[in-house]
């Protein structure tokens, strides 16, 4: 991915709470934030305009809707940035490498992260993706 100047946000997450506090955030940065709760509305979200950023949590209405989002994401807007909120690691084990060989052309996501995500950590990728 190319820099890209980040003015527009998809951000999809289930859990209202964690939404908003992100969403205030990001607003409160100068962002545009679009917000959407399921799959099916970051769907439309993502057929209706481009954006220049997702941020959504891997699990939604099914356990890989974060996956499915990203990729739908990708087709609609290729030059954009995308990033995955999971916990899964920490309640399975299971961790999703981005680095092993062929991860990036079925996750379609530039980074995974803890969905519990510190607002410094969401800035420092904010900063790298905008620059």
């Amino acid at each position: 991915m190319g820099a890209l100047k980040l003015h527009s946000i998809l951000l999809v997450d289930g859990d209202a709470v964690r939404r908003e506090e992100i969403r205030r955030h990001l607003n409160a940065a100068g962002y545009e934030t679009v917000c959407a709760a399921s799959q099916s509305e970051a769907e439309k979200w993502i057929a209706a305009r481009p954006f220049d950023l997702l941020i959504t949590a891997l699990i939604l209405e099914f356990a890989d809707s974060g996956f499915i989002i990203c990729r739908r994401f990708r087709q609609a807007c290729p030059d954009a940035h995308a990033m995955i909120l999971s916990d899964v690691a920490a309640k399975s084990g299971m961790q999703f490498d981005l680095s092993a060989s062929g991860a990036r052309e079925w996750i379609h996501a530039d980074a995974i992260l803890n969905h519990t995500i510190r607002m410094d950590q969401l800035d420092s990728l904010l900063s790298r993706f905008s620059s």
